[in-house]
């Protein structure tokens, strides 16, 4: 079977194991090839929305053969205690943390902290959006709140059903540009998207009444092009926030405590007790809050433990490809003493 190469075909859809790639020649379902996952070393290479890909073509059928190389990549770790990567998007220049203000579970100090280093980590530029407004008397002291958090990002007041913040945060969303809605089900993802698009694209559920908790609306993640010549990215709610980051993204979260432990009198400070700390004394003189400061010695510590797993599976699978490797060449041994035996 004759195939030929499409470049550059972009991933816009990505449900199950199914993709819907843009090419030159239009729409087209795509599938992995079925040698592609022996070409990677980890799941987090595997394609995903946002992805500009290589294919191979007969005319009906579309193989991915090769993702390239990515500006950025929003992930976050698989739920349950499994150390993997899951990629979400790639080549994200900015990302939405949608967060509700309708009175649900929604918004919350520690959530933001865990979104923003889910922002942080990708290697594109996080902007918090603080949706449903208008269902919120308070929302200009929710904003003054999450201010506190989210230092130095940009935050918007957002309500899909006045349409206030809508154009200010169209106005990301151009020359190309590419953004995507991160945060838990039932904060408005899939509605911002379809006021974004002035259609009804996704799907929208209710929320539960007794709790205004979010159902899931949209499962997979679905790229659209919005009228000012930019992207949108609407993915799946995060049910459970767990880290996938590094020592650096927490300190981009929190800015304030990474500048005070410049002034510690240890450059290995832990700021948990030792002599000359000045995160401590900001604490102690009330600078700085017990939740926050709280909030940032369980994330160090997530992330260390995680660390610490990332290398033990290193080691893991090095000892069993070293395995591997030894009982290789020594059944290829065996078999040139046979020949050799043969031979004689």
């Amino acid at each position: 079977m004759c195939m030929s190469k499409i470049a550059n075909g972009r991933i816009i859809e990505k449900s199950s194991n199914t993709y819907k790639v843009q090419t030159e020649g239009g729409v087209r379902v795509a599938k992995l090839k079925g040698s592609y996952s022996y070409t990677i070393e980890n799941k987090s290479e595997l394609p995903c929305v946002g992805d500009w890909i290589e294919a191979a073509d007969d005319g009906n059928t579309i193989l991915i053969e090769k993702v390239l190389k990515r500006k950025s990549l929003v992930s976050r770790q698989v739920s349950g205690d499994a150390t993997l990567q899951q990629p979400i998007a790639a080549n994200i220049d900015y990302v939405f943390i949608v967060l509700g203000l309708d009175g649900g579970r929604n918004y919350s100090d520690r959530l933001l902290e865990r979104l923003l280093t889910i922002g942080w980590n990708s290697g594109a530029t996080p902007v918090v959006i603080l949706n449903k407004s208008d269902l919120n008397d308070n929302s200009d002291l929710v904003k003054m709140q999450a201010e506190t958090v989210a230092l130095g990002v940009d935050i918007i007041n957002c309500s899909a059903t006045n349409g206030s913040g809508i154009d200010e945060l169209l106005s990301y969303l151009c020359n190309g540009k590419v953004g995507i809605f991160i945060g838990p089900s039932g904060v408005g993802k899939s509605t911002l998207t379809n006021t974004l698009l002035q259609r009804e694209t996704q799907a929208t559920n209710s929320l539960r009444l007794k709790d205004k908790r979010g159902r899931h609306t949209t499962s997979g993640s679905y790229m659209f092009e919005v009228g000012n010549g930019g992207f949108i990215v609407d993915s799946a709610g995060i049910k459970e926030v767990q880290a996938w980051a590094s020592i650096e993204d927490i300190d981009s979260v929190f800015e304030e405590i990474s500048t005070l432990s410049e002034r510690c009198k240890f450059r290995n400070c832990q700021h948990q007790g030792e002599d000359g700390c000045a995160v401590q004394y900001e604490l102690e003189i009330g600078n700085l809050t017990p939740e926050r400061y709280d909030s940032y010695l369980h994330l160090r510590q997530e992330v260390a433990f995680l660390e610490r797993r990332k290398c033990e599976k290193n080691r893991s699978v090095e000892r069993q490809y070293d395995k591997e490797l030894s009982k290789m060449m020594k059944t290829t041994l065996s078999r040139k003493g046979l020949v050799r035996q043969a031979m004689g």
